[in-house]
Order: C-alpha cells, then sequence, then structure tokens
C-alpha cells in the first residue's frame, strides 16, 4: 500500500478542531485586548482629570497675578496710579477678568455690603465720576456670571490715599481689590 502514496506530498495528520496558529490562540488574545482596551481607557480618563486639575490651578495662578499687578505694595495713591497698574494688568490675556475696589467699613455710618456677583460691577467705587474698575474685556458683552466657566473670585485688602490739591493734605482709606477672573 506504501506503493500507491505520492512521493512528494507530506503526511497529513487528520487532528480535529485544529485552526491554525492564531485560531488556537484566540481564547487567550480576548482577555489580552480586553486588558490593552482598559488600560487605555484608564489612561486616558487619568489625563483627562489631571488637564482639568491643570486648567484650574493655573487660573487660579493667573487671579493671583492679576491681583499683584494691581495691588503692587497694597498701597494707591490715587486713580492715576490704578489705572496705570490697570493698563499693565490688560497685558495678561491667559484669562478673563474685571476687578475693581469696594469701599471697607470705616465706622458706624459705613457698612460693607458683601460681595454679590451680579451687582459687582456696580458696587465698585466711584469718586468725582470716575469709577474704580478695570477689565480685559468689554463689559457691556461679555460680563461674569454664576454659569461662567473657571469662575474665580478673590479680594485682597489695599489703602487707597485720597489727596486734598488744595491744602495738600491726605488722608487714607481701606477698600478691598476683588478679582474675579472666567473662562
Amino acid at each position: 500500500m506504501d506503493e500507491l502514496k505520492p512521493k512528494n506530498l507530506p503526511e497529513m495528520n487528520s487532528s480535529k478542531g485544529f485552526l491554525g496558529p492564531i485560531g488556537d490562540d484566540l481564547p487567550s488574545l480576548i482577555p489580552l485586548i480586553f486588558a490593552l482596551m482598559m488600560f487605555f481607557y484608564v489612561f486616558t480618563f487619568t489625563w483627562n482629570i489631571f488637564d482639568q486639575r491643570s486648567r484650574a490651578f493655573d487660573d487660579a495662578i493667573a487671579v493671583l497675578r492679576v491681583g499683584n499687578t494691581l495691588k503692587g505694595g497694597n498701597y494707591l495713591r490715587g486713580i492715576g496710579m490704578f489705572n496705570q497698574k490697570c493698563e499693565e494688568a490688560q497685558s495678561m490675556r491667559n484669562v478673563k477678568f474685571m476687578t475693581g475696589l469696594l469701599p471697607l467699613s470705616t465706622g458706624p455710618g459705613h457698612i460693607f455690603k458683601g460681595l454679590d456677583i451680579e451687582t459687582l460691577e456696580e458696587d465698585f467705587f466711584n469718586i468725582e465720576g470716575e469709577k474704580f474698575i478695570c477689565s480685559n474685556v468689554d463689559l457691556e458683552e461679555e460680563k461674569p456670571g454664576i454659569e461662567s466657566s473657571n469662575l474665580f473670585i478673590r479680594s485682597f485688602p489695599i489703602a487707597l490715599e485720597f489727596t486734598n490739591t488744595d491744602t495738600g493734605l491726605f488722608y487714607i482709606r481701606p477698600m478691598l481689590l476683588v478679582v474675579v477672573t472666567w473662562r
């Protein structure tokens, strides 16, 4: 009988269920692919959280930079010095900001009303028709609100000097520099 077989053909093994090299490893490839999918999902999720926290941290730093630029040494010599520092602060374009001065209580007749984001622009201190307000956006078109994303509000105590040009006398009033940033 060996004489009837062709000599060039290899012997065929009649194993049942043999699917080939990949087919035999298919049951072990499914958990591997699932593990890789889970790894990249967790990696992407973690990266997004890190990115959000990094952006919030950068916004908090931006509030401090704007506040530090405007308050300087915590002493302002009138509206002219405030406007000069406002021009310096307006060069910061990484966040939108609005800032101004609120008068603090100096006696029984003066009461500090607190901070209300909706009426903050109207509450800023006004002297001789000039408001102590600074912003790097047009406040008529875009105002911060409760729904603004990444809204940060910080306040810094400062002293504001008022000078009488006739007599040369001056007095100092405590004020609150309020800095509001948003995206």
